[in-house]
């Protein structure tokens, strides 16, 4: 890395919670008296305060630190611990290029990256980015400090070491690249003739370096994510149709294409709007579960709409992963689509309605594409996770707010009940009904004659139909069902339901029939008015006028005689 020949001089602050604990990094400044006065006032806090200077010689880009005030209880000495085997321990240049060095980069230099508009694989391939980088300051030395000091909290060595350490593998990581760049080790490449690059790196020990900085030099011409992803799809398609042999080319390829859709900004780019977390979903479930998609659609066309199919870059990309040239690009989307679903964003944010139809689609395609049993267990865990925002306060009330009248709202928590999942939420939903069907708003409205007394009656059956299909809890279903059927009672009895019927001068099949209907919890709910209406029918089937009609007349006995099956007073 370039210097100017001269030391730079910062001081850092560090404190030590208790005379045991690590030191830790609390402040980095150029000014000597603040650093010392910072420590003073962190002293009466801690166990004890240190301030180091930090001289950096830019011409050998080596640290020396000598430490010019210290303050508190003597410092305990531990027992160096070893780092876990598990960790991933960077010792060499080619160390920053695996996915976990990679995943760390995108993570310490997040805002970077966004501001550039690039991402770890390019920032890591292109030496126009890496003296950029080195240009603005102080974001690689916040790295280090980053990378460091939980290192050294976790395994006891000495921060200043460690610091070194890191300070030179980037240093000679980023002086690789520039080097290489300038004696243009990293071809020129074009879909035309970017096969024949691939074959003349096939014995190169380093071939997944060269074609990744060729890679990186062809996509510098792409200003955003959809521009990129355009132009390594035109690469993409060519190989797939020529991959034998070709393999790792295909692999290195698949990298920028992955970190590039990770981004927030690649969908909203490609599809030219400014998609909601529910639209992007949708995209993601088409590509991850095209096949499955389509077969739900046919039986329910609602998801079709909810779930179009893919054009532009989008159906390119779909297409080269159905050809499994893209595994790892499948993993992402299918974790980032389970991430998404646990998390607080909202997939239709101020419209609850499209967001339960949202829900309901993905979930349905989703489950039929989990073709494994943990998968599927995955599934049914991050839509119970998701069903926990559908039943708080402020959902439930977003809902039902639409509702004009109390028996929509109703209709609308019933629909809640009917999509939410796992035992808690049900549970929550059902307590929603429950109060809403208890309210008196809800009896009040009920019994409004504005409606006839049949449409009101036929209403709070289905309505006891659809909770009983809603694989609530027993007991939930039972009291939600319950307090329906006393509702219907009330309005029977508001317009003497069963005795003006039976005075009605209409024919005694024509009587047994409507009765059946609301004995059978099909023209009322089951509750008051079904019993008294099995009641009357009881009756009627032992007149002796019924029984001659029904006697001579076989047709409507066979007729009649499911309804009183559905009624319970047949077999």
């Amino acid at each position: 890395m370039a210097g100017s020949g001269h030391s730079q001089v910062h001081y850092e602050v560090f404190l030590r919670k208790t005379p045991a604990s690590s030191w830790v990094l609390q402040m980095a400044t150029e000014d000597r008296a603040l650093a010392v006065q910072n420590a003073e006032d962190l002293l009466a806090h801690s166990a004890g305060v240190k301030v180091n200077k930090e001289m950096l010689d830019a011409n050998s880009g080596e640290y020396s630190s000598v430490t010019i005030f210290t303050k508190g209880a003597p410092e305990t000495k531990r027992k160096v611990k070893l780092a876990p085997e598990t960790d991933t321990i960077c010792v060499s240049p080619q160390d920053l290029y695996n996915i976990h060095a990679r995943e760390k980069i995108a993570r310490l230099l997040e805002d970077w990256l966004k501001r550039n508009r690039v991402t770890p694989f390019e920032l890591l391939h292109r030496p126009d980015l890496i003296e950029k980088l080195d240009a603005s300051g102080t974001e690689l030395q916040h790295v280090v400090q980053k990378l460091a000091i939980p290192e050294a909290q976790d395994t006891g060595q000495d921060l200043h070491d460690l610091m070194r350490r890191w300070r030179s593998l980037i240093d000679r990581a980023c002086t690789r690249v520039i080097e290489d760049g300038r004696r243009k080790l990293f071809p020129d490449i074009d879909p035309a003739s970017w096969l024949g690059v691939i074959d003349k790196l096939q014995d190169n020990g380093e071939r997944a370096y060269v074609l990744g900085g060729a890679i990186a030099k062809y996509l510098a011409r792409g200003a955003g994510p959809a521009a990129k992803l355009e132009a390594l799809l035109k690469l993409g398609r060519p190989l797939s149709e020529n991959l034998e042999g070709r393999d790792w080319a295909m692999q290195v390829l698949e990298i920028p294409v992955a970190e590039l859709f990770g981004t927030r900004s690649s969908l909203n780019d490609l599809l030219g709007y400014e998609a909601d977390l529910g639209d992007a979903m949708a995209v993601m479930t088409r590509m991850a579960a095209a096949k499955e998609v389509d077969l739900v659609a046919k039986i329910d066309p609602r998801v079709a709409k909810i779930i179009p199919p893919l054009s532009g870059a989008l159906a390119g990309y779909h297409d080269l992963m159905a050809k499994d040239c893209f595994p790892t690009l499948s993993q992402n989307i299918s974790k980032r689509l389970m991430t998404e679903l646990k998390g607080p964003r909202r997939l239709k944010p101020g419209n609850p309605e499209a967001e339960i139809e949202v829900l309901r689609a993905l979930a349905l395609c989703l489950t039929a594409a989990g073709k494994e049993q943990h998968q599927r267990d995955d599934i049914k865990e991050a839509f119970i996770e998701r069903s926990k925002m559908l039943v708080s306060t402020d959902f439930v009330e977003s809902l039902t707010r639409a509702g004009k009248t109390s028996a929509e709202e109703v209709e609308r928590l019933i629909w809640l009940c009917e999509n939410v999942v796992g035992a808690v939420n049900k549970r929550q939903a059902a307590r929603w009904v429950i109060s809403a069907i208890g309210a008196l708003k809800f009896e009040r409205d009920m019994r409004d004659t504005a409606t006839s007394a049949a449409h009101r009656l036929q209403l709070l059956a289905q309505m006891q139909r659809r909770i009983k299909n809603a694989a609530l809890m027993d007991k939930d279903a039972e009291e939600a069902c319950t307090k329906l059927g006393q509702v219907g009672g009330l309005i029977a009895q508001d317009v003497q339901l069963i005795p003006h019927l039976l005075r009605a001068p209409a024919p005694p099949v024509q009587k047994l029939t409507l009765l059946l209907g609301f004995a059978n919890g099909m023209a009322a709910p089951i509750g008051p008015v079904s019993d008294m209406a099995k009641a009357e029918v009881m009756k009627m089937m032992r007149t002796p006028e019924l029984r001659q009609i029904l006697g001579e007349n076989p047709q409507a006995l066979a007729e009649l005689k499911p309804m009183m099956v559905a009624a319970g007073m047949a077999a």
